[in-house]
């Protein structure tokens, strides 16, 4: 990689010259897994690119991919960097709206997919306006490309690299474009975690790693997940994957790492050859970090990671750390984030829902307070596509680079160690102050039969009621609802309302977001019915 920038292609590239007949890819099928060695995937990735060149791909092509996980889109995504030209990755989960929202910003030239997503294009519109060249990609890959072999293109660490979306799970998705060395930064902070490190064979249910692991030097397993409901994968076949490639590094949310650690906890514990979990997508509560502990070696490690996709990587909190702050957690204090990455600089400022220009070391909060979390460094994205008014929002002007403004809520301790209380836009707004839900949820978690809370406000803002809804561990019936929910009521007398729910909405795309809205509205309704 000489010059130290991102180039996933040249990383690959080593280890086919080092390690040719290495395995690059385990790919989950339907049916039967295929394994790709590093001389495979680079003949793959040749083959696709001269299909993609030939189409009128090449550098800076702006390439819509809609194709679902699988050695296809292995195939494309590495095409397109080997091309210099620039993917453009969109949840297939996204609705027909969302995802035409999503082709408008991004304008792509290009439009590389499966043939039921070239049909949905058509009909639906989406990129007609810019979109000149299409590919098809069919299942079981094509005959190879004739013509001669496609060369690494090369290019400067201002070009253009990758345009990704945000999940939607709190507004809608927004396009975000990564420069060259933004990558690079994302790269180098992902080396520091320590589970893609060469030989390892990494189980992620999260695109980007698993696209990155094998230019690591790792075999990478690319899961087959439900396409709609991650949440609901089946654990087993989970399990059985990672029992069967050896797995030893292992990339989920935490509600996905939550339901393989209950399968695994009650009937298959076969994660024997695990040595690191990674979690991410939303703090990782202690209880399943415990399940999980269950059914992992006693050596292994588990890693949770705080960022989001401007900042993929900003702090990370090791278990030892989780264990020693949970008790604080469970006494309100919040969930603790770990130390912010070598190269992020963390900083807390002053809540407020305005547009803030320029930075001013005015806006920072004392040591301890509660405000909200901010990010600097090689690794921030560029503004958001077409969106300037979203751009104002979450970025600061600054001397030394763009600040990224969270949108989460948080504090810094003493020791250095970030603190995260709630999203910034879910805080609850009583007359008697703000009330964020990381730091109300987990006291009541812990509780006998409680599976999860949501503090969720109704009414209007600066007058909120505080109403903490329950979910109780699945197979409780509606007696022993509430039952829970009178204990839950018990334990926090002071807080307000308490209602006891069958299961929360939680978005389909990002299986560890709670859908709080819907959960609001559905708490007026209740409240209404009760004449409360």
């Amino acid at each position: 990689m000489g010059s130290g920038l991102f180039d996933v292609v040249a990383m690959t590239e080593r280890w086919v010259h080092t390690r040719p007949d290495a395995v690059a890819c385990h790919i989950d099928g339907r049916r039967h897994a295929e394994t790709l060695t590093y001389t495979e995937l680079n003949d793959l990735i040749d083959r696709t690119a001269r299909t993609l060149a030939g189409a009128g791909v090449g550098a800076g092509t702006r390439t819509a991919v809609l194709v679902p996980p699988g050695r296809e889109l292995v195939a494309v995504v590495m095409a397109l960097f080997r091309l210099r030209a620039v993917p453009i990755l969109v949840d297939p989960g996204l609705g027909a709206r969302a995802m035409g929202a999503c082709f408008a910003e991004a304008a792509p030239e290009a439009f590389v997919g499966v043939p039921r997503a070239h049909l949905a294009r058509v009909l639906l519109g989406w990129g007609r306006g810019s979109v000149r060249t299409t590919v098809t990609v069919r299942s079981q890959g094509r005959r190879p490309a004739t013509g001669q072999a496609v060369e690494s293109g090369t290019g400067g660490a201002e070009d253009l690299a990758l345009i990704a979306f945000t999940s939607g799970s709190t507004g809608p998705p927004k396009g975000v474009p990564f420069r060259r060395r933004q990558l690079a930064g994302q790269t180098e902070l992902l080396a520091r975690l320590g589970a893609l490190t060469p030989g390892a064979v990494v189980y992620s249910t999260f695109l980007p790693f698993a696209l990155a692991a094998p230019s690591m030097g790792c075999g990478s397993v690319i899961p087959r997940l439900g396409p709609r409901h991650p949440e609901r994968s089946d654990p087993a076949a989970m399990a059985g994957s990672i029992a069967a490639h050896g797995v030893t590094g292992l990339f989920a949310a935490p509600a996905l790492l939550d339901r393989l650690a209950r399968h695994c906890v009650e009937r298959d514990p076969r994660l024997a050859t695990v040595e690191t979990v990674l979690t991410a997508g939303a703090p990782l509560p202690f209880s399943v970090l415990q399940r999980a502990q269950r059914c992992l070696p006693a050596h292994a490690e588990v890693c949770s990671v705080y960022g989001s996709t401007e900042c993929l990587l900003v702090s990370a909190a090791v278990a030892a750390e989780l264990t020693a702050t949970a008790p604080a957690t469970a006494h309100g204090a919040g969930t603790c984030l770990g130390r912010p990455l070598p190269g992020n600089r963390v900083r807390v400022i002053a809540v407020t829902d305005e547009v803030i220009p320029v930075w001013s070391d005015d806006l920072l909060v004392p040591p301890g307070t509660v405000g909200e979390i901010t990010v600097a460094g090689p690794a921030v994205s560029d503004p958001y596509l077409g969106r300037p008014h979203d751009t104002a929002l979450a970025r600061i002007a600054d001397e030394g680079g763009p600040v990224h403004r969270m949108g989460d809520l948080g504090r810094l301790d003493e020791q250095g160690r970030l603190w995260f209380a709630g999203r910034k836009s879910e805080r609850v707004r009583t007359a008697d102050g703000d009330l964020y839900t990381d730091q109300v949820e987990p006291v009541f978690n812990a509780l006998p039969g409680v599976r999860r809370t949501a503090l969720v406000g109704v009414g209007p803002a600066g007058g909120q009621t505080p109403v903490l809804c329950v979910e109780c561990e699945p197979g409780t019936s509606r007696r022993e609802r509430r039952e829970i929910a009178e204990r839950v009521r018990a334990h926090g007398p002071d807080l307000g309302e308490v209602l006891p729910h069958r299961g929360f909405p939680m978005d389909v795309r990002h299986a560890s977001k709670i859908r709080r809205p819907l959960l609001a509205r559905w708490a007026a309704r209740e409240l209404g019915r009760c004449g409360r």
